[in-house]
């Protein structure tokens, strides 16, 4: 029994692997694993886990150099890196923008590591699938539990204010919708390795559109939709059964918003077509952004720094009748974010790794058209990626995570950068 139980902990972990120190391995793929785990438990736990990947790696590298071998250029990177450092040096906030910029290393560092992990063994990549995929289907019975309860199975109620928001095991944070709209396409790869020719995932993100919904988050389910009518489109073969599907999949979503109590008052709350986008608060955010970015195009204000910059008072006086709402720790679009805080200089380094992305995910699926794990890279790129929505902060600890792992993921399934393993 206890070799038995040796023997799927080496599989698990990968204790028994050819690299100097084999510990240092095995502490890394547990870490990766935890990372996950550590976004319902809490920002603290992520960071620490992070850091803790970030320590381990660097020197599993250092000890393994000679090993794995990284053949791709990264001038990109290193510009980029000399950048960030001119940007803290010009930034008004000097310390906040440093310790914002060491979060971003701690980012970098394990994008590049856990893809490296998931290159010298597959069954890495598969094992880390699997237990999204187990926190996703967790996540989701806890949180349908508190819409037909009250109560989640921690005890957490739903919202009183906000139409009866659901928070599932996030207690009095309400995001459980945003948390299971950004691990979705990440969990429909444990489908495909073996149902390649069923519809499981299919029916996975049919469940996973009303979960969403209940939980009454307006950009969760809005890119929910988009993502999943995109994966429906790319994934059915024939064009007669793409309409089918897209048409159930819609008069689903029909039926859902008509069911579930104050939804369209929810929704329509943002999309009210009475009053210009640009006068709410989230238009004051977006103008607010832009004007700083007026003031200092080519660097920017400094990372981080919207919520300095946005009382000043050269801000007043924007075009929006919401403009004394204009202040926020950001401006609810990381676009617009980086635009501000990092100018174009910033902007131009970001929207050009993008790009090289994307041409690699194109050509990847034209290469390979029947792989639906390209397809997953696709509404993953299209659904973190797409500009024209309201975000959370791309530099928050919390909502970083969740950016780097879908690059993650995409880089990994397109063998975005090249490595030579001995």
């Amino acid at each position: 029994m206890f070799n038995n139980l040796n023997s799927k902990l080496s599989n698990v972990f990968i204790t028994n692997n050819k690299f100097e120190y084999p510990y240092l391995l095995s502490s890394l793929v547990f870490l990766i694993y935890f990372s996950i785990l550590s976004t319902v438990i809490g920002t603290f736990v992520l960071n620490l886990s992070l850091v803790l990947f970030c320590i381990i790696f660097v020197i599993f590298y250092i000890k393994n150099r000679k090993k794995i071998e990284i053949t791709s250029n990264f001038k990109i990177l290193y510009i980029s890196t000399l950048f960030l450092i001119l940007n803290i040096i010009l930034s008004d906030h000097y310390l906040y923008s440093t310790k914002t910029s060491l979060g971003l290393i701690k980012n970098i560092i394990f994008l590049i590591g856990c893809y490296i992990v998931f290159k010298i063994d597959k069954k890495i990549f598969n094992n880390f699938i699997k237990i999204v995929f187990l926190i996703f289907i967790f996540t989701s019975l806890d949180t349908i539990l508190q819409y037909l309860t009250g109560k989640d199975i921690f005890g957490y109620s739903r919202s009183l204010l906000h139409y009866g928001r659901l928070s599932g095991p996030f207690g009095d944070e309400l995001i459980v919708g945003s948390f299971l709209s950004k691990i979705l396409f990440v969990s429909i790869l444990y489908f495909l390795p073996n149902h390649k020719k069923k519809y499981y995932d299919l029916i996975f993100i049919i469940f996973a559109i009303v979960v969403i919904f209940l939980t009454k988050e307006r950009s969760a389910s809005l890119m929910t939709i988009f993502g999943g009518f995109l994966y429906i489109f790319l994934r059915i073969d024939k064009f007669k059964y793409k309409i089918i599907s897209l048409f159930l999949a819609a008069l689903l979503i029909i039926i859902s918003i008509s069911t579930v109590p104050d939804t369209f008052k929810r929704f329509k709350f943002i999309y009210n077509s009475e009053q210009n986008l640009l006068d709410t608060q989230w238009g004051a955010h977006f103008l607010t952004s832009y004007e700083i970015f007026k003031k200092n195009p080519i660097i920017g204000s400094g990372i981080r720094t919207y919520r300095f910059e946005c009382s000043k008072d050269y801000l007043k006086n924007i075009n929006s009748k919401a403009a004394e709402l204009r202040c926020s720790t950001h401006p609810h679009n990381f676009y617009l974010e980086i635009l501000s805080d990092t100018g174009i200089l910033g902007i131009g380094f970001f929207l050009f790794f993008l790009l090289q992305v994307f041409k690699k995910i194109i050509f990847s699926y034209k290469q390979k058209i029947t792989d639906n794990n390209l397809i997953v890279s696709i509404c993953l790129f299209s659904v973190f990626f797409w500009p024209l929505k309201t975000t959370g902060s791309i530099f928050s600890s919390w909502n970083s995570y969740f950016y780097i792992l879908s690059l993650i993921v995409i880089l990994y399934q397109i063998n975005f950068i090249k490595l030579k393993l001995r």
